[in-house]
């Protein structure tokens, strides 16, 4: 086997590997960055490949003047795939460093000289102006080939790696992101002669000038487009981390809003609540509440607001704080949810709403007074009996509907009552078989824990909860308040 032809086999088989490579890094664009295939990042790949592909062709074809005809095709087809490459690297990282173009500017630049190399190229089997084919099946470069379409090449490239330098040099407090790009396409620049040097000893110097391009560009475009592909990504975790601290402050800002989950109420000591509250996400919807009207009203609420996130926890707080403010105007529980739905109907752009249940207590005589507003029935059981729920509804959640009146119905406590609020992240939670845990589960949780603290019967709640998902994700925030008189 001769030396040149470990030679080619060695340069073709590098090629394929490069394209391969470009084929993986195509797909990351597409799949893992979401980018369009007719974006010019991607296109600027997707010719570089088709490059590679058609010099591989021509690579075989080459030597063989019985397949005059075919060479010059894939010759043509080579030659603007070429062009078209380094058209699109020019004009992604010309957009890149802020060079914005006009339409007629783009037409001059590069839709007029893409059409003067097409006709060329498809000319060029008769009038042999811009490259041929010699005797032994070789393609010939002549020198409009090489004034016109080697020049233009070259300046494509030139222009973009100049922007690069002239970036990293004279921009002050560059952008960190495009500052790698910039330094990633100035390398990119040294690769051409390194990876051109490696490849003499394989092609040799001149005659093999036209089908050797390839190589040049594929290697370097490899190295560029995995640099980019890692500092988007990199800059994409730092993103990710940003939003992730400032969710975690949100999350202690909005448990921080939240009064205390076991307050001691030493002017009350008849009186013991409870709460709890566990979030789907770093921030949630719930919400509970519970203060002094005056020295013997105790109001106390519950709400889940519509969604998850940061969305839903905004208007959590703004839910909140009018419930909490009518509360102290107003004289009833359903005076203070036809407030505040009537306050919360009037900005709503964001149609969100809220379920929420509300009960003021009178310390002295034990009668509640509660207001429900589309939310779960709570769970009321009474010294020696059953758990039942206090099914009653008293309007539509609060920002459905502005005119909405809410009514309110009373009960009297007796010593050793337990009132459970709950949200439907407790009965709505699921397990493996998309079971849902339901209501039957919450009272067989009460009545087995009947008689312990309101504390370590809320924690039965939730451990059960969690036992009956057996791992499956929490889907929504879960939150308990527990009265007991």
């Amino acid at each position: 086997m001769s030396y040149q032809l470990i030679a080619d086999t060695l340069y073709r088989e590098i090629l394929i590997i490069s394209v391969v490579l470009i084929i993986i890094l195509l797909i990351n664009n597409l799949v893992l960055f979401k980018q369009k295939l007719t974006s010019l990042f991607s296109l600027m790949l997707l010719f570089g490949l088709a490059a590679c592909v058609a010099e591989l062709i021509l690579d075989i074809l080459d030597g063989d003047p019985q397949k005059t005809s075919l060479i010059y095709l894939v010759g043509g087809v080579f030659t603007m795939l070429l062009l078209d490459f380094t058209a699109c690297l020019n004009r992604y990282f010309m957009e890149q460093f802020g060079i914005v173009m006009k339409k007629w500017q783009i037409f001059l630049l590069y839709v007029l000289p893409n059409i003067v190399i097409l006709v060329l190229c498809i000319t060029s089997p008769w009038t042999h102006l811009f490259f041929g084919v010699d005797e032994e099946g070789f393609i010939v470069e002549y020198i409009l080939y090489l004034v016109l379409f080697d020049v233009l090449e070259w300046t494509y490239i030139a222009v973009a790696i100049l922007l690069a330098a002239n970036y990293i040099i004279t921009t002050p407090k560059k952008d960190k992101h495009l500052a790698e790009m910039a330094r990633s396409l100035v390398i990119y620049a040294f690769l051409f002669p390194v990876v051109y040097m490696l490849q003499i000893p394989l092609r040799g110097d001149g005659r093999y000038d036209f089908v050797s391009v390839s190589l040049v560009l594929a290697v370097p475009l490899v190295y560029l487009t995995a640099n980019i592909n890692m500092h988007a990504l990199l800059q994409s975790r730092e993103k990710i981390e940003a939003v992730e601290a400032e969710l975690s402050v949100a999350a202690k800002i909005q448990m921080d809003a939240l009064p205390i989950a076991s307050p001691v109420f030493e002017d009350h000591p008849e009186i013991s609540l409870k709460a709890l509250m566990v979030t789907a996400k770093e921030v949630g919807g719930d919400f509970y509440d519970y203060f002094f009207i005056d020295d013997d009203r105790l109001c106390f609420l519950i709400a889940d607001v519509s969604g998850k996130g940061v969305p839903a926890a905004m208007f959590m707080m703004t839910v909140k704080t009018m419930i909490r403010d009518h509360a102290i105007m107003n004289g009833s529980t359903a005076e203070v949810f036809t407030a505040v739905n009537a306050s919360l109907c009037e900005n709503n752009d964001v149609e969100m709403f809220a379920t929420a249940w509300i009960g003021i207590l009178d310390t002295r005589t034990k009668k509640l007074q509660y207001t429900n507003a589309g939310h779960n029935y709570p769970v009321l059981f009474r010294q020696g009996q059953p758990p039942e729920l206090l099914a009653k509804r008293h309007g539509l959640f609060l920002a459905g509907m502005e005119e909405t009146t809410y009514r309110f119905d009373e009960l009297m406590l007796n010593p050793g009552d337990r009132l459970l609020l709950y949200t439907d992240g407790v009965t709505e939670a699921q397990n493996t078989e998309k079971e849902l845990y339901e209501t039957r589960r919450l009272f067989a949780t009460l009545e087995a824990d009947n008689g312990k603290d309101c504390e370590d019967t809320l924690k039965a709640v939730l451990d059960s909860v969690n036992k009956f998902a057996d791992g499956e994700p929490q889907s929504d925030d879960i939150t308990m308040v527990m009265l007991e008189v």
